[in-house]
Order: C-alpha cells, then sequence, then structure tokens
C-alpha cells in the first residue's frame, strides 16, 4: 500500500513548525532580568592550560559573572555512558570548542566582548588526529585511548571461508556527519525562590538531565527541574548535555535567568557529529550464492570523549551481523577509540545504518562475482519471519522479508529511463535492504510511563516525559487517544518532556511510540472506568451504559454531561491514571540479545551521474516499509522521508573532515547539506501483516528510513556506471576519473 498524506491531515503542531511560528526555549527573549551567556572555547585541539584570568572580563560593562572551573558548585563531568567531558576545562583541553569559562552579561554583545579579554596561557600538547594510530599515542583519557573493544562471533569462521566458492574484502569508509537542525543547542536556566533552577531547553531527556545537572550543580534532584521544550530538530545531537550545566552555574551566580544559544559557528564546531568508520569487511558463499562465512573489522572514531559511544559500536556491530540474512559463521570486531576530533556520539541510526552501507554492498559484489541478480542473491539469503536472529535471539517481524524483497523487485523504478537522458547523464536503479530494532536493547534498563487526567477546564490531560523535536509524537497520541475514548482532538491536551512528570525514558532508540502505545492501552481503559464512576454519581445513570465521546459523556448516543461539568462537578484529583511499563524484550531470556522488535525497509534509488563532472543525483526513492501499524499518516511519511534525505546527505555531500583536530568548515556554506532543489520525488509502501490482536502492533520509525539510503545509491551509482563505491561521501572527482578510464579502456 502506498502511504499518502491527504489534505487537512496536517495537526496543528506540523503547521507551526512549516510557518516558523513554534516557539522554541531559545525564542524566549522578554523573560524579566535576562541575561546572555557566552562561553569561551579553547583555540587548541589538545593543549595544557597553564593560566585563565579572567580578571579584565569581570570588569567589563555589563557583565554579571564570569565562571571558570573553579566556579563548578558539585560534579565538574557529564555524559550518559561514562561522565568523562568537563563543564569548563580544568588543566586541559582535548578539542578545539572544549569549554574553558562563561560570562553572563545584559547583553549576548556584552558576553563575547568579555570573553575577548580573558587571557589565557595554552601549552600545546600532541594531536591525536587518526584514529587508525590513536592506540600508539599518548592517551587523553587513563591509560590507553581505546575506550572500548567488542566482539560478536558465531560458529568457526575460518573453516567457513575455507569452503567458500568466492570471497570477497572491501574497505569502507564513512563520513563524520552534522546534525544540522534549524534550532541550534540552547536554552534558558532560570532560577527559583527555593535555591534550585528551572531549565527550559531544547533536549532529548528531561529526567536524565535533570540527575546529571543536579549532581553538577551541586543540589538536590527536587531541585532541578527541566522542560524540554519543542524543539527545531535533535537526531540525537542533543541527547547529551549542551548548554544546559553552563547556563545553570551562571543563573545561580548571578540570581537571574541565563540564556545560552550556541550560534551556527559555535554549534559547527562543537556540536555532536556522526562516528565516521573505517571497516574492513570480508564475506563468503558458496557456488549456490548461499553466504557462508563473514569477518568484520571496524574502527570507530568517538572523538574526545566518550557520550554514547560505546552503545554506539554495539549497535554497529549488532548491524554489521546482517540481521536479515542466514549466515553460518561470522567474528565481528568492533573498537571505539578516543581522539581530539570533536566529539562524535548519538545520531539518527545510531552505529546501524554505517554497518548497513558496508553489509548490503558486499552482498552486492558477491552477486556480481557469481553474475547472479542482486534481488535473487538477497533471496536466497534472506531469513523467514519465524527464524532467529542473527545472535540466536527471538525476533519479532511485522512482515516476512521475503515480502518487502518482493515488493521492491516490483518498483516502477526498474524500468529504465528514456535513451535522451543518456547522452550526459548516465543513469541507474538499486536497491538495498535493511532492519532496525526498537528499544535500547541487549537488556539496559527500558522503561517508560504516562499519565492521563481531567483538568480544572474539563480537557483531557495527556503527560508523557519524551520530548517533542518534531517527530509528530503529540499528533499520534491525539490519534490515539481519539480513537480510544472515542473523543476529538478539541478535547485533548498533550504536555511532553516535563521531568517533574511521568519519567517516560530518552527520547531515542526509536522507542517512543512503542511505549505511548502501551500505556495508553493500560490507562485509557482505567481511566474510561473512573470517569463512568464518576458521572453515574452524579448523574444516577446506569455507568456500564455511560460512555465517553466528542466533549463528554453519551448515553444512547446523547450527550448527558461535559467534561468540563464533569471537572467542575466531580473529582478531578479522583479521575488520574499513571501507568510505567518496560519496553517489551524477548521472552524467555535471563539476559536479552539485541532488540526484540524489529522493522525492516527496502530502499530503491535511481539516480543519474553527470558525466562531465562526475556528481550524482538522486531522482527517486521508493522505500518499502514494514513497520507494523501507521498511527499518524504525516509523521509517518515525515520521518521516512526526512531520514532518508540525511542518508542522502551523508552519501553524497556531508562530511566534517578533520586537520590536526582542527575541523575544515565551520558554516553551511561550507558543509553542504541537501537542499529542496536536491531532494528525490519519494514514494512509501507499507506492508503490515501484524493482526489486530498483536501485542506491540506499533513501532517506532525514527530512524528506519536512513538505514538502507546510503547503500541504495551506491548501488544505483554502479548500475549507471560500473564504479563500485567504498568511501562515503561520494566524490565526483573519483567518479570522473574512473569514468574517463573506462573511456581510455574502451577507445
Amino acid at each position: 500500500m502506498e502511504l499518502k498524506a491527504q489534505p487537512g491531515m496536517a495537526g496543528t503542531g506540523v503547521l507551526q513548525r512549516i510557518g516558523g511560528r513554534l516557539g522554541y526555549a531559545t525564542d524566549q527573549q522578554h523573560i524579566p532580568g535576562l541575561l546572555h551567556g557566552a562561553i569561551l572555547r579553547s583555540r587548541y585541539a589538545h593543549a595544557r592550560l597553564l593560566r585563565v584570568d579572567t580578571t579584565r572580563a569581570r570588569s567589563m560593562p555589563g557583565v554579571r559573572a564570569v565562571v571558570t572551573a573553579e566556579d563548578v558548585p558539585g560534579l565538574n563531568r557529564f555524559g550518559i555512558v561514562v561522565r568523562d567531558q568537563p563543564v569548563l576545562c580544568e588543566d586541559r583541553v582535548r578539542y578545539e570548542g572544549d569549554a574553558i569559562a562563561a560570562v553572563a552579561a545584559d547583553s549576548l554583545e556584552q558576553a563575547r566582548a568579555a570573553l575577548e579579554v580573558i587571557d589565557v596561557d595554552y601549552d600545546p600538547l600532541s594531536v591525536v588526529d587518526q584514529a587508525e594510530m590513536a592506540e600508539q599515542m599518548a592517551p587523553l583519557h587513563g591509560e590507553s585511548n581505546l575506550l572500548a573493544r567488542d566482539s560478536l562471533t558465531r560458529g568457526d569462521s575460518e573453516a567457513a571461508f575455507a569452503r567458500c566458492a568466492v570471497i570477497v574484502e572491501h574497505h569502507y569508509q564513512t563520513p563524520r556527519q552534522m546534525h544540522a537542525f534549524m534550532e541550534t543547542e540552547g536554552g534558558v536556566a532560570i532560577p527559583d525562590n527555593n535555591g534550585g533552577v528551572v531549565f527550559r531547553v531544547g533536549c532529548q531527556s528531561g529526567h536524565r538531565d535533570a540527575e546529571q545537572l543536579a549532581d553538577i550543580l551541586g543540589l538536590k534532584l527536587s531541585q532541578v527541574t527541566v522542560e524540554a521544550t519543542p524543539t527545531g530538530g535533535a537526531f540525537g545531537g542533543k541527547d547529551e548535555l549542551t548548554i544546559q550545566p553552563v547556563a545553570g552555574i551562571l543563573a545561580l551566580q548571578t540570581g537571574l535567568p541565563v540564556l545560552v544559544h550556541l550560534d551556527r559557528f559555535e554549534s559547527c564546531r562543537v556540536g555532536i557529529k556522526r562516528h565516521p568508520v573505517s571497516v574492513v569487511m570480508t564475506t563468503g558463499c558458496d557456488s549456490q550464492g548461499r553466504i557462508l562465512a563473514h569477518r568484520v573489522d571496524a574502527l570507530l572514531d568517538t572523538g574526545a570523549y566518550a557520550s554514547l559511544g560505546p552503545a554506539v559500536l554495539e549497535n554497529f556491530l549488532d548491524h554489521a551481523t546482517a540481521p536479515l540474512y542466514r549466515i553460518e559463521a561470522y567474528s565481528v570486531t568492533g573498537r571505539l577509540v578516543y581522539t581530539n576530533n570533536g566529539v562524535s556520539g548519538a545520531f539518527r541510526g545510531f552505529g546501524g545504518n554505517q554497518a548497513t552501507f558496508a553489509v548490503e554492498s558486499q552482498l552486492d559484489a558477491l552477486a556480481e562475482k557469481l553474475t547472479m541478480c542482486p534481488l535473487e542473491f538477497r533471496r536466497i539469503n534472506l531469513r523467514t519471519a519465524d527464524e532467529p536472529g542473527s545472535r540466536g535471539q527471538p525476533v519479532r517481524w511485522t512482515a516476512p522479508p521475503t515480502e518487502v524483497l518482493a515488493a521492491a523487485a516490483a518498483s516502477p523504478l526498474w524500468v529504465p529511463a528514456g535513451a535522451a537522458a543518456r547522452r550526459r547523464w548516465l543513469t541507474g536503479t538499486g536497491m538495498a535492504m535493511g532492519a532496525q530494532g526498537n528499544g535500547l536493547g541487549d537488556g539496559l534498563p527500558d522503561s517508560g510511563g504516562g499519565r492521563v487526567s481531567l483538568t480544572a477546564e474539563g480537557r483531557i490531560r495527556l503527560e508523557f516525559g519524551f520530548a517533542d523535536y518534531g517527530q509528530n509524537l503529540a499528533e499520534a497520541i491525539v490519534c490515539l487517544v481519539c480513537e480510544g475514548l472515542g473523543c476529538t482532538a478539541c478535547d485533548i491536551d498533550v504536555v511532553l518532556g516535563n521531568s517533574r512528570g511521568p519519567d517516560s525514558g530518552p527520547t531515542s532508540a526509536s522507542r517512543s511510540s512503542v511505549l505511548v502505545h502501551g500505556v495508553l492501552a493500560n490507562i485509557l481503559p482505567r481511566w474510561k472506568n473512573l470517569v463512568r464512576d464518576q458521572a453515574r454519581s452524579l448523574t444516577n445513570l446506569p455507568r456500564d451504559e455511560l460512555d465517553c465521546g466528542p466533549g463528554g459523556l453519551f448515553l444512547d448516543g446523547r450527550q448527558v454531561l461535559s467534561y468540563q461539568e464533569l471537572a467542575e462537578k466531580g473529582q478531578p484529583a479522583e479521575m488520574v491514571v499513571d501507568s510505567s511499563q518496560a519496553f517489551p524484550v524477548a521472552p524467555g531470556q535471563d539476559q536479552p540479545v539485541g532488540r526484540y522488535l524489529q522493522l525492516q525497509i527496502a530502499t530503491v534509488a535511481r539516480v543519474a551521474v553527470d558525466r562531465l563532472t562526475g556528481r550524482v543525483r538522486v531522482t527517486d526513492l521508493h522505500h518499502i516499509t514494514a513497520a507494523g501499524r501507521v498511527i499518524y499518516p504525516p509523521g509517518y511519511l515525515g520521518q521516512i522521508e526526512g531520514a532518508a534525505m540525511m542518508g542522502l546527505g551523508m552519501t553524497l555531500t556531508e562530511d566534517m573532515p578533520t586537520l590536526e583536530g582542527r575541523y575544515l568548515a565551520d558554516n553551511l556554506d561550507q558543509y553542504m547539506i541537501p537542499t529542496m532543489h536536491d531532494a528525490p520525488d519519494q514514494r512509501v509502501d507499507v506492508l503490515d501483516n501484524t493482526p489486530t490482536t498483536d501485542s506491540f502492533p506499533v513501532r517506532g520509525v525514527g530512524e528506519l528510513g536512513i538505514e538502507a539510503v546510503a547503500p541504495a545509491i551506491c548501488s544505483a551509482i554502479e548500475a549507471a556506471t560500473g564504479i563500485r563505491v567504498q568511501r562515503l561521501p561520494v566524490d565526483p572527482g573519483y567518479l570522473l576519473s574512473a569514468l574517463c578510464a573506462q573511456e581510455e579502456n574502451f577507445s
């Protein structure tokens, strides 16, 4: 089924975003007494701090506070996995952009002027800028630059390789991609009247942030409130703390609210990036095309601090086992190293799409060696829906993988382009498949809760701890509540992201939709019963014959009590239902492995390659998705198509290369993200065989659309030119040289 968003389906939040009318935390410029904060960043990628003198800055006009590491009230460290990053550096900087000092002033111009007169003496140290050499160089932390090493094995891979008829080995490289969100990192810290701080900020987990901030500020958890306001994009880049610690310290120092908002230059310099990956992959099959052996050796550059690097490595390795395909034996190993190359962390796809690029490219290479159709090669090796996963774990699909492949094979994009288009432009079509799991996985603590209540104004209030950064979660909640209670969107208020409300866990790992659906399935029937009890006591009508509907309670199709009347005359405090549930994991496992709830995609790409310049234009993308029930079609389409555009950027244009630890781009005029001009025609199909009685009919699709885009585009480039690309982003100069070499060979 092709999914199309019909006119009028877009919710209010979507229209506000499109029209530029949605207020972000960084728009709060009119809070009484508001000060502006600015942060002094390191000029060096690696150096000792010999002296930080703030004397002149403190006497500058408009300056209210200047802080350094000595002014951090509590723990001067943060990090989700490893707390290894200083809020303000004490004696050493580890990347160009490390925070050294911060200023709060009456205006941003005054704050920046004060930064200019802070005197810092550095003793430059050798820069660890090559991930391949990191383990041989002086450690940035502890005793080694090797942060993590992990392996996944199955069977005897060496014996399996010995039986292979065909073996291919290639070296793949993926780029350091930037999130490039509309709203750069920022927010406001507001002192309360009890010695605490309220943060209004763009983030991905208000509860987790509050815990870290309490430790940094030396406060009790009850003194820290985080309001995760609507955010102009996150994609993992706001999973870690960004400006919150500095804003909080300045707010406590001054007793006034402080706004800190990174401009685009600063965001480019210090924002989290996608892990660049270098991976050698060796894969072998028998003469019939059955994959027997698979070996992976990967190196991930996490930069100066751990961030979520260890979890990214885990997810990369999971995807590198080729979860969609039967492989008799594999040996998959990855290393994660510290360097002085900025900081890498969470990014949409979370390491999975880097692995899928290499895996799917290997399958194409094997099919070519066997002179076999790449789709037929995949069909031979695809798992069935009832088989265990690549690590032997139970998995739950929403459609058989072979059905997804068959739908991709039937795509209209396989029809060749017209001959006229091939004079200058070489056209080709390719495809790739990908699998994505929901949830944190591997037995990590993973749960989330929500609440439903009736407000004093007679509104049905739904509260979740998830953040709203454009994923249409609020609209999906409204759809589910309307379905469950028979009410309309006008009856509902959705409140997201307040650390004083229910803890839903982080807004990451495509877990929100699954937990929202599960929690609502639990709390809405219970709440409906409480409302019926209240209505019965007020109307003396039969409880079991009353039902919720638009605007109130109904009997035999007639409204007998409005929600407003119920709130005014009843007991709203007795109409509150909370629930929390663990994220679904496979039954019968002492230690869960991988991710139980799986979804899949096949992406078919058509490209045109310019014979004169080597540039690639993606003209069409066709996505076949198997991700359970669609709750809110505009949101589903937006997630798949938006993620695909991020994948297109990673494939063709986006990279933040470094030289001696320094980024070579500092703004979007040098870092090329795809624009509407580059956007291909996209079609999204949905395959859903999930029965209505299924316990888990819903999946989160925030990362699915990026999974197979890169290998599909590279497959299409090969179909057009005969040239296989193994390094991203695709270099037009490389393609042009290879095309010229081909023509010379033919002449």
